[in-house]
């Protein structure tokens, strides 16, 4: 799928957002291999936000703008719902820096009031993660489960976050 009117930013959200979309499914493979059978059970509502990252690329064949806003709010809608799901000691908030980051990169300067508000949002998320507003996860996680949940997450928001720097590398 291209992006409306040649929009290489929109473009390469549509990567992002594909890239995340393909590797949802892996998260509880992944979690069931690090941490156990039951993490991985458990973390299938990991996949609960997964079909909001095809709005992305519907978005993009009709407006570029569109869809370079959609995919940060988008990983900040999963984000919380990781969060929720398995509490804030479990690394999922770490994702909130690669959606901070195509919050930067998916916006020309023209647009730097929709990034920084973008930027904004991504903060006051971190902080309603780091002062427990988001109230209880879902479920108590076992305190090595979380800490198995906190390795795993924080290398794949590593990754994320250096796609998103190398594929948006090339825009102009």
């Amino acid at each position: 799928m291209t992006a409306a009117n040649g929009d290489s930013r929109a473009a390469a959200c549509v990567s992002v957002a594909w890239l995340v979309l393909m590797n949802k499914p892996f998260f509880p493979l992944m979690a069931w291999v690090l941490i156990g059978p039951g993490a991985a059970t458990r973390s299938l509502a990991a996949l609960a936000v997964a079909p909001l990252y095809v709005c992305v690329p519907w978005l993009a064949r009709r407006s570029g703008y569109a869809a370079r806003l959609a995919l940060p709010l988008v990983g900040l809608a999963d984000t919380l719902a990781a969060v929720k799901a398995f509490g804030p000691g479990s690394g999922a908030g770490l994702y909130l820096v690669a959606c901070g980051a195509l919050a930067i990169v998916g916006f020309s300067a023209r647009e730097a009031t929709t990034a920084r508000a973008l930027v904004v949002a991504m903060w006051v998320a971190w902080v309603a993660i780091a002062r427990g507003w988001l109230g209880a996860p879902l479920e108590v996680w076992p305190a090595d489960d979380l800490a198995g949940f906190f390795a795993l997450n924080a290398w794949c928001a590593a990754s994320l976050a250096a796609f998103v720097g190398l594929r948006f590398a090339t825009c102009d």
